[in-house]
């Protein structure tokens, strides 16, 4: 079902007036803007208007925005070196973020009906806090690119994690501990973090199904299982 009449981003960035089946010449701005409007179409435009370019935030290594079938409510996404950031929705944005040392297995998926528009997904896993996540950034032109952007900074990210996890026993100026201060602790040994780990078994994993070792079913299986889903 479509959406039902009113005024939404057209995906140019003005609220545009939908009629519940097409578009229609009417533009907010044209008819008295937000001043000329009442009550929630006054909420509606202002959270629309307040809405900012992703391509404008100067910490973006890669960005994106959706582009629905409908037109409407269009995610907006971008990737800087600590977060992944995705905003949804029309009549109120709902904006989360994610860790990148957090993401793991980033795919590309393309529906049918994607490939006929040009565009895809970007589909991945999250480790939060409360347990595994599925995230899904759809609709999006350049959903290539952002796999390979968001698998490169999430991999430098648990990268960096694990570096520091491997030097904390040395002081503030790089030292090690004196001779008194008794036999250096156990993290002071090369360790894989367990999250390091699973990222590399997953690699593994998408080896075997490369070479036709693992076909799709057998793939995904062993994936689930890996993900403890």
């Amino acid at each position: 079902m479509g959406a039902v009449a009113g005024w939404y981003d057209d995906g140019s960035g003005r609220p545009r007036w939908w009629d519940g089946e097409q578009w229609t010449d009417r533009y907010a701005d044209q008819e008295g803007g937000v001043a000329g409007a009442s009550g929630a179409a006054r909420t509606m435009m202002g959270n629309l208007t307040e809405k900012r370019d992703p391509a404008q935030e100067p910490d973006n290594l890669w960005w994106a925005v959706g582009k629905p079938v409908s037109g409407i409510g269009g995610g907006r996404y971008r990737l800087t070196q600590d977060y992944l950031i995705f905003e949804k929705g029309v009549l109120s944005t709902r904006s989360q973020q994610i860790r990148v040392h957090e993401i793991f297995d980033v795919d590309a998926t393309q529906t049918m009906t994607q490939k006929a528009r040009g565009v895809g997904s970007v589909a991945l896993w999250a480790q939060r806090p409360g347990g595994w996540e599925r995230v899904v950034l759809e609709d999006i032109d350049n959903f290539r690119e952002g796999v390979s952007v968001i698998n490169q900074v999430a991999d430098a990210a648990r990268q960096r994690m694990l570096t520091r996890q491997n030097t904390q026993h040395l002081n503030y100026n790089g030292s090690t501990p004196p001779a008194s201060a008794g036999p250096a602790p156990a993290a002071a040994q090369p360790t894989v973090s367990a999250s390091t780990g699973l990222n590399d078994e997953i690699a593994r994993l998408a080896d075997l199904h490369e070479r036709g070792i693992l076909d799709d079913a057998e793939f995904a299986a062993a994936k689930r299982k890996l993900l403890g889903l």
